[in-house]
């Protein structure tokens, strides 16, 4: 992770087109549940009207209470649009409301990004922000090199 570059920003509504599931953090792990979302909608990218670029989100909305890796929360693996339009079949739309978000990176293959948000929740912890969040969301800029030690994933966390 890039400490160094941690960011306070505003970023205007994001409007996603793609799919949603509802899943543990073990599940995932186990079934590779995001990985497939993400194959899928890379397979079906080209059904997708009005997409602003290649990235791809994954949002994920946490349940209310204690979490641990067995609660269920809701993954969402997601193109941006720019408005929605023709929705493929199968698909969801979402909108992640216009806020303030700390931004923060992660540098290396997507398999290794637990580690980064365990110094996140240090890094929200030692500076007095709040690390109950309702939901997170990550930029996947580029998916052809999540496997990379190049790779570079923005984290998005709300804060108020």
């Amino acid at each position: 992770m890039l400490l160094d570059n941690v960011k306070i920003i505003e970023k205007q509504a994001i409007k996603l087109v793609g799919y949603s599931i509802q899943a543990s953090l073990n599940d995932d792990i186990q079934a590779r549940i995001v990985e497939k979302l993400r194959e899928a909608l890379v397979d079906r990218s080209a059904q997708i009207v009005n997409r602003i670029d290649d990235g791809m989100y994954l949002v994920q909305i946490y349940s209310e209470g204690e979490w641990t890796p067995d609660v269920a929360f809701t993954h969402i693996v997601a193109a941006e649009v720019q408005a929605f339009q023709d929705i493929p079949n199968g698909m969801i739309t979402h909108i992640i409301p216009k806020g303030r978000f700390i931004l923060f990176m992660h540098e290396g293959p997507e398999s290794e990004i637990d580690a980064t948000y365990d110094l996140i929740n240090e890094w929200l912890k030692r500076n007095n922000f709040d690390d109950t969040r309702a939901f997170d969301m990550e930029h996947w800029i580029n998916i052809q090199n999540l496997k990379e030690q190049h790779n570079i994933i923005h984290i998005y966390v709300p804060i108020k």
